[in-house]
C-alpha cells in the first residue's frame, strides 16, 4: 500500500481549519482551565512534566484533532485506523490520539523497510522536508514559513532529528536501529524519543517548550498508556 511519505508543518495543517468539523469530537478532558490533552505531557520546571491544557478555539490542529504528530492520511483518499476525517491539506483527524501514534510508528516501519531511512536525519528529512521553515529556530517568526526553500534546514540536520538523537545519546546521523527483520520494535526508548521530538515540533511552542538547537531535552512527551495502546493497535490487539 502506497502511503504518504512525509508530513508538512502544523502551520499548514491549521490553514483553513481553525475549528473542528461539525460533529467532530474535541480532544482531551474538560477542566476549569480549558481542556486537558489526555496522555500528552509538557515539560514544566526542571525535569518535571505536567498535562498539556488548551482552549479548543485557540489550540493548534494537532491538539484539537488528536493528531499530535501531524500525520497525513495514507494515499490520497486513504484513512488510517481510527481516522475520522482530514483537513483540506490531508492532515488526519482521529478519535483517539493513540491511533495517530500507531499510524506514525507504521509509517516509520515503511521508511525503514522500503526506503532505508534509519537515522534521525534520514527519517525526518522525509517526514519534515527542508522546504519547511516553520521549525527553523534561529529565524525570526516572520521568516518561518512553509515551502519555498529553507537554507537553514538544508544546511543542517532537521532540528527535530537533532533533538531525537541527542535525547538517547546518539548523533543525528547514527542508525537508530528501530526495527528488526520482522518489523518488531528493537529499541522502544529510541522510538519514543523520535515520537516525542516530532510531537514537540508539530504541536508547537504554544504548548510544548522548544529547546534551542543543540540541546538534548524535549518539550513534550507521550505518556506510557498512549504509547502502549498505540503499539497494541499496531499489532492488532487494540
Amino acid at each position: 500500500m502506497a502511503l504518504t511519505l512525509f508530513s508538512a508543518s502544523p502551520v499548514l495543517a491549521q490553514q483553513g481549519d481553525t475549528m473542528p468539523e461539525a460533529g467532530q469530537p474535541t480532544a482531551g478532558d474538560q477542566t476549569p482551565g480549558g481542556q486537558s490533552a489526555s496522555g500528552l505531557l509538557a515539560r514544566q520546571d526542571g525535569d518535571a512534566f505536567g498535562p498539556v491544557r488548551f482552549e479548543a478555539g485557540k489550540a493548534p490542529f494537532a491538539l484539537r484533532n488528536n493528531n499530535w504528530v501531524a500525520i497525513k492520511g495514507p494515499n490520497i483518499r486513504g484513512e488510517w485506523p481510527g481516522q475520522t476525517g482530514a483537513n483540506r491539506h490531508g492532515f488526519a483527524r482521529f478519535d483517539d490520539p493513540a491511533y495517530s501514534i500507531s499510524g506514525f510508528i507504521e509509517l516509520m516501519r515503511i521508511y525503514h523497510d522500503r526506503h532505508g531511512a534509519k537515522s534521525a536525519v534520514e527519517i525526518l528529512q522525509r517526514y519534515s522536508p527542508s522546504g519547511d521553515c516553520s521549525g527553523a529556530p534561529s529565524l525570526p517568526p516572520n521568516e518561518r514559513r512553509d515551502g519555498g526553500g529553507c537554507v537553514e534546514n538544508q544546511k543542517n540536520a532537521p532540528v527535530t532529528a537533532t533533538r531525537a538523537a541527542r535525547a538517547v545519546g546518539l548523533a543525528p546521523t547514527d542508525d537508530l536501529d528501530l526495527f528488526g527483520s520482522n518489523g518488531e520494535i528493537k529499541h522502544p526508548d529510541r522510538l519514543r524519543a523520535l515520537i516525542d521530538a516530532v510531537v514537540t515540533q508539530e504541536v508547537g511552542a504554544s504548548h510544548c517548550p522548544q529547546p534551542p538547537r543543540g540541546e538534548g531535552w524535549i518539550g513534550c512527551k507521550v505518556d506510557d498508556d498512549i504509547y502502549a495502546r498505540a503499539v497494541d493497535l499496531l499489532d492488532g490487539n487494540g
